[in-house]
């Protein structure tokens, strides 16, 4: 009888594998255990936000009574304002007006605020440093005007 050749796995081959598989299975558990930990200072952040969120002074709304409402809703197509949302923490109503990327020349981004500049333009308000200046700017011009006339 011919006898088989057997296979020799060294013993540093099954250390490894062993050594693999324990690795493997204590991070298992170890995300097991961490995974609700970290989720409860989730919620208590959020909770904590929305609380200086009530706290903190909030920006006054653009419109603050029906007779400023009224103006921009005569002044949009059709003479409708679409409501966007309702926030209940600052019982405010947040309106949504949409324009063709053509109707808006200003290179515009998420975020911007636009305005009528002085030459009748609609441009994008300044912010940061260049929008402080420019508020500095616009206060003097208006004394200027309060002052010496048009």
């Amino acid at each position: 009888m011919k006898q088989r050749p057997t296979r020799y796995v060294p013993f540093w081959a099954l250390q490894f594998a062993i050594g693999a598989l324990v690795v493997l299975v204590a991070i298992a558990i170890v995300a097991a255990l961490i995974g609700p930990v970290v989720r409860g200072p989730t919620a208590f952040f959020d909770e904590l936000g929305k609380t200086i969120n009530r706290v903190a002074p909030q920006p006054q709304a653009d419109l603050r009574s029906d007779d400023q409402v009224k103006p921009v809703i005569r002044a949009m197509p059709e003479g409708k304002l679409r409501v966007g949302t309702i926030v209940e923490e600052q019982d405010r109503v947040v309106f949504t007006i949409t324009a063709d990327r053509s109707a808006v020349r200003a290179a515009v981004r998420p975020g911007d605020e636009l305005r009528i500049a002085r030459d009748g333009n609609v441009e994008i308000v300044p912010t940061g440093i260049p929008g402080v200046i420019d508020s500095l700017q616009r206060a003097i011009e208006d004394l200027k005007r309060k002052f010496f006339g048009p």
